[in-house]
This record gives C-alpha cells, structure tokens and sequence, in this order.
C-alpha cells in the first residue's frame, strides 16, 4: 500500500444554519501545484476528506488526501452495465 499524499490545507467541519458544512481552506499556490503534480490522465485529481481521530493543532477536524484507487484492469465500467 502506497503511503498518502495529502493536501497542505485547513479542512474544518461547522454547523451551520442549515447543517454541517466543512470549511476547506488552501494556498492557491499549493493547490494549483498539488494538481499538477496528482492530475489522473483525464486531468483531474480526485481526493478523498476523511474525518480525524481528534481535532488538529490549528482544530482541523478533516483531513485531505489524494485518492489513488484504480479500478481493475477488464471492471466492467457502470455506464456499460445493461439495466
């Protein structure tokens, strides 16, 4: 198993008004290099925001990772199933 490559980024959960929301907070900088370095070959990077053990030093109640699941090679894709 590949280790995790996450995000540098602030991901706070809050209620709110109308329910829970997560704040994401993140340098431009490093997000726009992030998706360079990760982008799949279609382009996009996909990540997966995972709820922490505890609150972080800063209160980050998420973490954001890199999603690198790849399907099986012959998976039959879901838009090919016959329904």
């Amino acid at each position: 198993m590949a280790d995790k490559v996450y995000l540098k980024c602030s991901a706070k959960s809050k209620t709110g008004k109308f329910g829970d929301v997560l704040l994401v907070g993140v340098k431009a900088e490093d997000l726009i290099d992030f998706a360079d370095r990760h982008k799949n070959a279609r382009g996009y990077v996909n990540l997966v925001i995972s709820a922490r053990k505890g609150p972080g030093q800063y209160g980050d109640t998420h973490s954001v990772a890199l999603d690198t699941f790849e399907p099986s090679k012959g998976a039959t894709p879901v838009a090919d199933v016959p329904w």
